[in-house]
């Protein structure tokens, strides 16, 4: 009876395990992230350098590569007014542009980021030195910190071959404009900037979809069937 019963169950996993086989193999997924960052536009281009998807030796079935590219910036903006004779009406504005490039994939990105307008009075002296710099009520603002994002700048679903490797995938990023400036209702005559902390970061996201070969999902049957008959052998 004991016999009996192991040998139903055995039938019977190896049932399941071939059923496994006949079924549609389970998808699955993968992700890698990397950035660069940069603080000028006079910088040279940076790589983003992330793994290819691996398929351990044909055992996995790559079915989708999605590459998807993000962007944000900040910078701190300070005005100050040396005009004695008038106000001003003011606002910051921080640029940004770059590209970039990678197997199949081409992007870029550029934004405008402006502060709310504020109204500031003619110069104050400055502490005896007109062309003192002082942010500083009436006549300067500290805007603070300026800043967008992260932005998605495009999604792609490239070619898998140059993806699909034990190595990695680069990806070519050039900061093209980073700057800052201040726009007036009317301008003054003189006035002054300080700019802290300028950065620009590009993100690039690739995600594998794949499934298991269905050789493999077999092999791994049979060897599991196997094990259980010669499990049931008794012995000598």
């Amino acid at each position: 009876m004991k016999g009996t019963m192991k040998g139903i169950l055995t039938f019977a996993v190896m049932g399941a395990l071939l059923g496994a086989v006949a079924s549609p193999a389970s998808a699955d997924s993968i992700s890698f992230t990397d950035q660069v960052k940069f603080i000028s536009d006079l910088q040279p281009t940076a790589t983003v350098t992330l793994p290819a998807f691996d398929t351990l030796g044909n055992t996995l079935t790559l079915t989708n590569v999605l590459v998807e590219v993000f962007h944000f910036a900040s910078v701190e903006l300070k005005a100050d007014n040396d005009d004695p004779f008038q106000g001003a009406t003011v606002s910051g504005r921080m640029f940004r542009q770059w590209s970039l490039t990678g197997p199949g994939v081409v992007s870029s990105g550029s934004q405008i980021t402006q502060t709310p307008f504020v109204n500031l009075l003619a110069d104050d002296g400055d502490g005896g030195n007109t062309f003192n710099f002082d942010a500083s009520a009436p006549d300067g603002v500290n805007f603070g910190l300026l800043s967008y994002g992260p932005l998605l700048a495009s999604s792609h679903n490239p070619a898998f071959g140059p993806y699909t490797d034990t190595g990695t995938v680069d990806f070519f990023v050039t900061p093209l404009l980073m700057s800052q400036d201040l726009q007036f209702v009317t301008p003054p005559d003189a006035w002054q900037l300080d700019v802290q902390n300028p950065s620009l970061t590009v993100v690039v996201k690739v995600t594998y979809d794949y499934v298991p070969e269905p050789a493999s999902l077999t092999f791994l049957a049979l060897g599991a069937g196997a094990m259980l008959i010669r499990r049931r052998r008794p012995s000598r």
